[in-house]
């Protein structure tokens, strides 16, 4: 495992790899292959297919994903949310737009609970009704296509295809972006639907994240380094790993900011 004290500056460098690395393409592409973040695969630059598009483009023709749905299941069951914090290229964005100084707000928890009925109507049920042309399905409204796809052929054509249709997107983009800045990971928690389909395989993932809970002090440095604010303290406490939440992004955050303290001695009285 990475040591402790360069898992913050590891995770930051993967983020960077994994953007320039999942954009790179120059012709070449594996679209048949579904990556489990957020990154639009009507991108020119893009190597893979998004969940998302394709979950929309089978439930339109009222087919089932057996490869995408699997492939995205085997990745949650193996590594939980790990995607998430390390490789997702929207999850780098948000994390650099919230560290512009300004006012930051933690939004209620039950908002959290949003991104659930997103999965299920705009990802699944009414594409299933209406065919994946519905207007009323979340790549209609998805940010990272609106910046991937949309805000380039407008600059490309001049703006000549602005339409409807490209001004809600870049509406959503911008508000999630303005979200971005004053709440951490608001995306994330909120709205996504990867991120809503992975949380739960977060209470059965294999991968753990260690943190030495017989010597926790509750602190408290681990609920303020958190980015998505899921309270790992309590779980620490409770010598859970921390990552079982729904929200974790696996990060290891909380790894990295635990002073591990000492186990206090007992101290003998003198005869």
């Amino acid at each position: 495992m990475l040591k402790d004290f360069s898992i913050a500056a590891h995770r930051r460098a993967v983020q960077v790899v994994s953007l320039i690395l999942l954009h790179s393409s120059w012709g070449p592409e594996f679209k048949w292959l579904c990556n489990p973040v957020l990154s639009c695969h009507s991108c020119v630059l893009a190597w893979f297919a998004c969940p998302v598009g394709v979950f929309i483009h089978y439930s339109g023709y009222h087919l089932f994903p057996f490869m995408a749905l699997g492939m995205t299941l085997l990745l949650g069951v193996l590594i939980g949310r790990l995607l998430c914090g390390w490789v997702c290229p929207f999850g780098l964005l948000q994390d650099l737009l919230y560290r512009l100084p300004g006012p930051k707000v933690e939004l209620p928890a039950w908002t959290a609970y949003i991104k659930y009925p997103v999965l299920v109507l705009l990802v699944f049920l009414l594409p299933f009704l209406l065919t994946e042309q519905t207007w009323f399905s979340f790549c209609r409204i998805c940010p990272a296509s609106a910046l991937q796809v949309t805000l380039p052929n407008l600059f490309r054509t001049d703006f000549n295809g602005f339409n409807a249709a490209a001004a809600v997107k870049i509406a959503v983009l911008m508000l999630v972006l303005l979200g971005a800045v004053v709440s951490s990971r608001s995306f994330c928690k909120v709205l996504c639907p990867i991120g809503a389909l992975l949380a739960p395989l977060n209470f059965i993932s294999l991968w753990k994240i260690r943190v030495p809970t017989q010597n926790c002090v509750s602190c408290g440095k681990c609920e303020t380094a958190c980015p998505s604010r899921v309270a790992p303290s309590s779980r620490i406490a409770r010598d859970i790993p921390p990552n079982r939440d729904l929200d974790c992004i696996v990060c290891h955050e909380c790894q990295t900011t635990c002073p591990h303290p000492k186990p206090r001695e007992k101290t003998v009285p003198n005869p």
